[in-house]
């Protein structure tokens, strides 16, 4: 009762907020608009850019290109683009490094044959070019950078530095950009040691509102801690692009110290979970903690990246990062005897820097390795769910029976220490696929559904986009939905801004 009262509270606060109309979309007008604002090498026309932003390569959606990429490369152009679209009524799309894999940059609306429809014209609105890092805050740990710059980029440039080594912590694809990173709240390979984005390691952003106006959501606040007001800097961590584009971001950096990697294998998912939640409960303090399945491991000795080949177990690969090699030394030599005890092979740690990276490869080369379990025209579906750490071994067990029975290959890549599991669902496909096969979506939608009845989530880092909207709802309860909508008409009134992103469109929810 009380949260049918909720709920009906929610929705006529949300009804109150009636959108108003945006106005009939006039590219004609918006065109020559943009080419009166911005100089020629701002804005690209032309098919073969237009294609290549329409195109979302980890998704396999249907391709769409924009009408227009505009490269923005200052917070006024960002204003100015917001201006041009809410007066003609043109959608907008804020992009980056377009490595996103629930297609957060793809159209919404698609005919029963696979062609897209645009209901608007769009404007990609690049944020790629707005690269460079503003300000560097060594002894506040911190850095101001624009959305372009990508993660990698900003630890090369903080290498290079003299003093206090320092650099930014979450780990996402190597092409990932802090724009992007922010839109999905992501994280990587460091999350058990590090956390995600929404750790604070984001402090503060510059976002443009859809009215043109422009924010800072901690004002001029630096400081590491405050209590001063509404978090808002929480409404566009993981939004997706769907509620302010943002130009600048504060981001908290971490003191770099020295790493050690070490791998080991076990008989089963289940004896590597045991030896993970001992690992966590003895205090020890791994920055990650990393499970590949043993089809993983096969796609790993098919490419001879390993100087020797490993066995075909799940194994787990591990990084300890201590300024003192003593403490680093006394930590593996605990974790050999938690592995021992939970019946995993001997422990192998690296020996120095290029053992390290030669191990750490066995992780970071899993996209490209697993391909080889199916050779010329492999197809990747990357799956996205989390599950509590005590549900992990019963997921993948339970996982396994579905990937069976689906008669696909779906090898393990998993961030163990948070329970977040990707299978990468892999098949071969025909030149030019822009469809997954029925198999291929069942498998998946069947992997989310298992992951829910786990007390689990639909997305542990990727996002919602436009493939996991269907989920919302079990998953969060239709009056945290039904929050979400109020918030998104508060600040996109017009629905202009990357519309049928993580919420479905009103009136077309198709929820499971």
């Amino acid at each position: 009762m009380a949260h049918s009262a909720a709920h009906e509270r929610l929705a006529a606060l949300s009804s109150h907020l009636a959108r108003p109309t945006a106005p009939p979309p006039d590219w004609p007008g918006a065109l020559a608009a943009l080419e009166a604002t911005f100089p020629a090498h701002q804005l690209s026309l032309d098919l073969a850019t237009r294609q290549q932003h329409g195109q979302s390569w980890g998704s396999l959606l249907p391709p769409a290109p924009p009408a227009a990429v505009l490269h923005a490369l200052a917070t006024s152009d960002v204003v100015a683009v917001v201006r041009i679209a809410t007066r003609f009524g043109i959608v907008l799309i804020p992009t980056g490094g377009r490595t996103a894999l629930e297609g957060q940059f793809t159209p919404t609306r698609q005919a029963a044959s696979g062609e897209v429809v645009l209901p608007r014209p769009t404007i990609h609105v690049s944020l790629s070019r707005m690269n460079r890092v503003l300000e560097l805050h060594a002894q506040d740990f911190q850095a101001v950078v624009q959305p372009g710059v990508g993660w990698a980029s900003l630890n090369a440039y903080l290498a290079e530095r003299d003093g206090v080594k320092l650099f930014f912590p979450v780990d996402p694809a190597p092409g990932s950009e802090f724009g992007g990173m922010a839109g999905v709240a992501g994280s990587g390979t460091n999350a058990v040691g590090y956390g995600t984005l929404r750790a604070e390691w984001i402090q503060g952003m510059t976002v443009v509102l859809m009215d043109g106006s422009v924010i800072r959501t901690k004002g001029t606040n630096r400081a590491r801690k405050s209590t001063t007001g509404f978090d808002t800097g929480r409404l566009f961590l993981g939004s997706e692009g769907t509620l302010g584009i943002i130009t600048e971001l504060t981001v908290r950096l971490a003191p770099s110290v020295p790493l050690k990697v070490a791998l080991t294998s076990f008989p089963s998912v289940a004896n590597a979970v045991t030896a993970v939640v001992d690992i966590l409960g003895a205090g020890l303090t791994p920055t990650s903690l990393e499970l590949l399945d043993g089809t993983s491991i096969r796609g790993l000795n098919l490419s001879k990246i390993l100087p020797d080949e490993l066995p075909e177990e799940p194994t787990v690969l591990m990084r300890f990062s201590n300024p003192s090699d003593e403490v680093n030394r006394a930590s593996l030599e605990t974790v050999a005897k938690i592995v021992e005890r939970a019946g995993g092979r001997e422990l192998r740690v690296a020996k120095n820097e290029q053992e390290n990276d030669e191990l750490w490869k066995a992780r970071k080369s899993q996209y490209w390795s697993q391909q080889l379990l199916i050779g010329a025209g492999c197809r990747t579906l990357i799956t996205d769910v989390c599950v509590p750490i005590s549900r992990l071994a019963e997921f993948v067990a339970r996982s396994e029976v579905l990937v069976q029975r689906s008669g696909l290959v779906a090898p393990i890549v998993a961030h163990i220490g948070d329970g977040n599991v990707h299978r990468a669902i892999l098949w071969k496909g025909a030149e030019g696929e822009t469809e997954r096969p029925k198999e291929v979506e069942h498998l998946a939608k069947a992997l989310v559904k298992l992951a829910l009845e786990l007390e689990g989530t639909c997305a542990g880092e990727h996002g919602i986009g436009l493939t996991k909207r269907k989920y919302l709802r079990a998953e969060l309860g239709e009056g945290t939905v039904a929050l979400m909508r109020t918030v998104k008409r508060a600040l996109d009134p017009l629905n202009l801004l990357n519309p049928g992103k993580v919420l479905f469109p009103e009136g077309e929810e198709e929820w499971v």
